[in-house]
């Protein structure tokens, strides 16, 4: 990357030296796949027999953490009771004298983190039989916020960012492609269940999306094939599952 900035002109090593530092700081990787259909229904659009199908994968930032108590990490003895767990001991030798301290680290119960992602649905099609619609709607980017709930391993996200259709087009009676393109603005909401194992991180979820294009460009100046749509809505509900891997130090 040191090589590359060098032989950059000034513009580009300035953006190549702005993602090498998003990507210093990153903490995880995430990869997701799920499932979903359309609420409330749709009367132009329905689904295959495998639903609304989602993927994506997103890059993650710790914000801010949220600890069980505020007391000084250092103390001599520490209560039972107290939520905090041993990191280490420090032994200061000053003349005869041996003071030790024990180091405890105050247990986590919030932490909250940035993703930035790019994810694609499809799946969708025609209500209309004799009408063939085919397509996909790509999130790039995407902007999450999540709030982890250590204990428990519980976690709630909201993300919006910009959407767009990725080769959507109906078919003519003669069996001419017409290409349409729509873009607009997704917003969402999470909830989910993560388990740790080892350096990476297992999870499901469920989340609700609003995607709604209202204008549709199609490419063809001759009538289109009766029902086309003007506008599109997949808004609806997912269930998905991940994988979760740390790049970085948190």
């Amino acid at each position: 990357m040191t090589m590359m900035l060098l032989a950059a002109p000034g513009p580009a090593a300035a953006q190549l030296g702005a993602v090498e530092a998003l990507l210093r700081n990153a903490t995880d990787l995430s990869f997701y796949f799920n499932t979903g259909g359309f609420m409330p229904s749709s009367d132009a659009l329905t689904t295959g027999d495998w639903g609304l199908a989602g993927f994506g994968v997103e890059l993650l930032f710790e914000v801010g953490r949220v600890h069980a108590r505020s007391a000084s990490p250092t103390a001599t003895v520490a209560a039972g009771d107290d939520a905090r767990r041993w990191t280490e001991m420090r032994i200061v030798r000053k003349g005869e004298k041996v003071d030790t301290t024990y180091v405890y680290e105050d247990e986590v119960l919030w932490t909250f983190e940035l993703g930035v992602g790019y994810g694609q649905v499809t799946g969708f099609r025609s209500r209309d039989a004799g009408l063939d619609l085919r397509g996909a709607v790509r999130d790039l980017p995407a902007v999450s916020l999540y709030a982890n709930y250590e204990p428990l391993g519980a976690y709630a996200g909201l993300r919006s960012g910009f959407m767009r259709t990725q080769g959507l087009q109906v078919y003519a009676d003669d069996g001419t492609p017409i290409s349409g393109t729509a873009e607009s603005f997704l917003a969402g909401m999470a909830l989910g269940k993560s388990l740790h194992i080892g350096s990476m991180t297992l999870f499901l979820e469920t989340a609700y999306w609003l995607r709604h294009f209202p204008s549709v460009q199609w490419s063809s100046d001759a009538p289109l094939p009766p029902g086309t749509p003007r506008a599109l809505t997949l808004s609806g509900w997912s269930i998905g599952t991940g994988i979760q891997f740390g790049v970085g130090s948190r």
